[in-house]
């Protein structure tokens, strides 16, 4: 028995709208040769219309008054026969009239005989020029006045399979009885064919010109429009050879926000690496003593076991430190984005902090009546991972609800404008910190747990992370009665 055919089914070839999209994804000449080619398209469409629109007003300049002549001669020539019928008195009409398939006809009808055929001209060969009910009424309508004046309709094709302009009018001759449908044609293609190569010649050079222009503008835009781009690509080479350090010069006032963007970015990299030199030259320069001692108890056979194991613990408390270091400098690609807008991390404030402060509640129950209270606007997010929000405002929650009596309150505030910085505010009713020992706290900076032994606030890490953020720790009074801790830390657009 052999084994059903499990291989998956070949790719089918991609579409061509598809490859077309591709390319305009790809490619900014070619979406300005598109643009191009759409321009010319739209000059061919309105050629098309133009040629349309002088056609038309030559035949209302040069067709309609010959039409409206000849209609007033019939009527002058109409008189009645040896027999009393219809027939035209010495006719002057234009040749053309005479020679078949000319493209100039005449008709008479009787209208009260059911529009009977008494005339036509030797053009037509002895056929009729058919007209409708519908267009025979509008011919023969009457005016608010009673007349009935000359009046135009075309008909395509006609008796020679040209379309016609067809002019028509009512009338009575005194010498006969009954009214009268006189109607003239003239095919417009005929008197106009000598004026409509220079029409059309006319308005092909036009398209060719406006074509030659665009497609000279679209090579102008892509050699000198996109030059800029060009440049920056040069400078951005520059940077990756190592021949500049940033992007330097002037750019399109498009570009520059790109440029900047750039530089910021090459600046948060070097931060980044020289972040990561100063980890490990850290790291090497911790590590030295405790394996020096390790170097010295394994040569020494009576070396105590207490020896080896703090120095086992003490490099073991130096590496959890800088893998915690090292992890929250990581994650803090926030810090360009206050400058230079952010790289990724979005986090909302509200949500996590409801989630902090039921921990809370539920840690500090059995100890003591506590009511931590939260204001936060739901909107409010933070640039920046959520593991890092818990970590910095769980510090601050965490001994607002280990040194408060009885109430802890939790304050956010979006921030003013974009770039700015939102502010968690954490406050306590407990015993706080006096002026002076705040502004120990503010000058020692980063180890605040050493400012204030009062509080015991193991803040080190926190305030690594926020400085890493480009935020700030700040402390006060609190109106509780209180300390009053201050976080600022970068918010998303």
């Amino acid at each position: 028995m052999t084994a059903p055919d499990t291989a998956s089914p070949a790719p089918s070839a991609p579409r061509p709208f598809d490859r077309f999209k591709q390319v305009m994804r790809r490619s900014m000449s070619a979406r300005l040769a598109f643009v191009a080619v759409l321009c010319t398209l739209a000059l061919i469409v309105v050629a098309i219309g133009v040629n349309a629109f002088f056609t038309r007003q030559m035949t209302r300049l040069l067709i309609e008054p010959q039409l409206v002549s000849m209609l007033d001669q019939m009527q002058a020539a109409s008189a009645p026969g040896e027999d009393g019928r219809f027939v035209f008195e010495q006719p002057r009409f234009d040749a053309r009239f005479n020679q078949g398939a000319s493209g100039y006809y005449y008709q008479v009808e009787r209208i009260d005989q059911n529009f009977d055929v008494v005339a036509r001209s030797p053009s037509l060969y002895g056929a009729e020029l058919r007209i409708d009910a519908i267009d025979r009424a509008r011919l023969t309508e009457r005016d608010s006045a009673g007349f009935v004046t000359e009046r135009f309709i075309d008909i395509s094709p006609g008796p020679d399979r040209w379309p016609i302009r067809v002019a028509a009018r009512v009338g009575a001759p005194q010498a006969l009885p009954g009214e009268y449908l006189y109607i003239v044609a003239i095919a417009p293609s005929v008197p106009l064919q000598e004026i409509n190569p220079v029409i059309f010649l006319t308005v092909t050079l036009f398209v060719a010109f406006s074509a030659a222009a665009v497609v000279a503008i679209t090579w102008l835009q892509v050699q000198i429009g996109l030059e800029p781009l060009r440049k920056l690509q040069r400078d951005v080479a520059d940077v990756r050879r190592g021949k500049a350090e940033r992007l330097e010069g002037e750019y399109a006032a498009e570009l520059t926000p790109v440029a900047h963007e750039l530089n910021a970015l090459l600046q948060h990299n070097r931060e980044v690496v020289e972040r990561a030199r100063r980890h490990v030259g850290n790291l090497a320069h911790a590590l030295k003593t405790p394996i020096a001692v390790l170097k010295n108890a394994a040569d020494d056979k009576d070396a105590e076991p207490g020896v080896l194991k703090g120095a086992v613990l003490e490099m073991e408390a130096f590496v959890e430190r800088q893998l915690r270091r090292a992890r929250v400098a990581a994650r803090a690609e926030a810090r360009a984005g206050v400058e230079a807008g952010a790289l990724g991390y979005r986090t909302p404030v509200k949500q996590n902090l409801e989630d902090l402060v039921f921990m809370m509640e539920q840690r500090y129950d059995h100890e003591k009546a506590l009511d931590i209270m939260l204001e936060a606007p739901v909107d409010v997010t933070f640039r920046g991972e959520r593991e890092d929000l818990l970590e910095m405002a769980a510090n601050l929650i965490d001994n607002a609800c280990k040194y408060g009596r009885s109430q802890v309150r939790v304050t956010v505030t979006p921030a003013p404008s974009a770039g700015a910085l939102m502010e968690i505010v954490v406050e306590d009713d407990g015993p706080g910190l006096s002026d002076a020992e705040i502004a120990q706290v503010l000058q020692r900076g980063t180890r605040l747990d050493e400012a204030a032994p009062g509080q015991g606030l193991g803040l080190s890490i926190l305030s690594e992370a926020v400085s890493l953020y480009a935020g700030e720790l700040l402390f006060e009074r609190s109106d509780l009665g209180g300390l009053k801790a201050r976080l600022r830390l970068p918010a998303t657009d």
